[in-house]
């Protein structure tokens, strides 16, 4: 493309542009129109788009999820721009912001189906770390619910992550609502603050499933951030999640799986499956400055 690329931040007078791009996205609408105005006021980082010759052709989403984690979302291209580096060109300028801003990585997911997208990311240094499916279960009334871990759990829940084989493949990330990132210590401890983390125990005792949990109070959908465990103790916990969804009356529960058949099999045990959304989302990284052993350890 010979055309300049203006990158500037979106105001509220874009929406009727946004609206024109987004109208191409799926076929059963985008997502964007209902956050556009939540978007614009985000302290956590800036809402930019670009234009070519005074029209906004494109739009991305700057996220910091912690002072040095950014999560990029919500790129969109004019249909008529597309094809001609436009999204190349906006992506570098996101990679250029966090690396000045001190972020030391930057992650995004996209569809499976998306090809363009994919050798886009390959040029520009992003690594495929991931994919991850949304499975849905409705609340199960009357059921036992998972026993919740305290913060006298904390060394126990500490060595059983530092033995998890999913932490292990995800590169130390969970996923809280619709972005992906790490998982430290820290983290962890305010989680069990919260009640947050919950668990199913072996009969001698041992912990042998857990999971990480939030209620988005919004959309009253109870989300299955993290979970890993043993087989049969996942399919159980899980069942108990939806126990506990029923009694604080969430309309549903919702997990983002990794594509691990083992892990989908036991939550399929549990009455898991498909919703109305059956694609794939792949996770992409590149990190900015050299890693420093384990993050989810520190």
């Amino acid at each position: 493309m010979n055309e300049e690329l203006t990158i500037r931040p979106a105001r509220p007078d874009d929406r009727a542009a946004m609206e024109r791009i987004c109208a191409h996205t799926w076929d059963e609408g985008d997502y964007l129109p209902e956050v556009w105005d939540e978007w614009l006021a985000d302290e956590r980082g800036p809402l930019i788009v670009g234009e070519v010759g005074g029209q906004v052709v494109t739009l991305n989403k700057i996220t910091w999820q912690t002072a040095d984690q950014v999560w990029l979302e919500g790129m969109r291209v004019d249909p008529d721009y597309r094809r001609r580096g436009v999204a190349r060109r906006i992506l570098d300028y996101d990679l250029t912001y966090a690396q000045e801003q001190g972020a030391r990585v930057v992650r995004l997911s996209t569809g499976r189906n998306n090809t363009p997208v994919h050798i886009l990311m390959d040029r520009i240094g992003m690594e495929r770390i991931g994919g991850y499916v949304l499975w849905i279960a409705e609340p199960l009334p009357g059921g036992p619910q998972p026993a919740f871990l305290t913060p006298a759990d904390d060394a126990k829940v500490r060595a059983f992550l530092a033995d998890s084989p999913v932490l292990a493949y995800t590169r130390g990330l969970y996923s809280p609502n619709w972005g992906w990132q790490e998982l430290p210590a820290a983290r962890v401890r305010q989680f069990l603050e919260e009640g947050r983390v919950v668990g199913q125990f072996a009969l001698d005792g041992r912990l042998a499933a857990l999971a990480v949990t939030h209620l988005d109070a919004e959309d009253n959908i109870l989300w299955v951030d993290f979970v890993d465990g043993t087989s049969v103790a996942i399919g159980e916990l899980a069942a108990a999640i939806r126990a506990y969804a029923a009694h604080l009356g969430a309309a549903k529960v919702d997990v983002k799986l990794l594509d691990l058949a083992w892990l989908r099999d036991a939550f399929h045990t549990a009455g898991y499956g498909f919703g109305e959304w059956e694609g794939e989302l792949w996770i992409f990284e590149r990190w900015l400055a050299p890693r420093s052993g384990d993050e989810h350890d520190a």
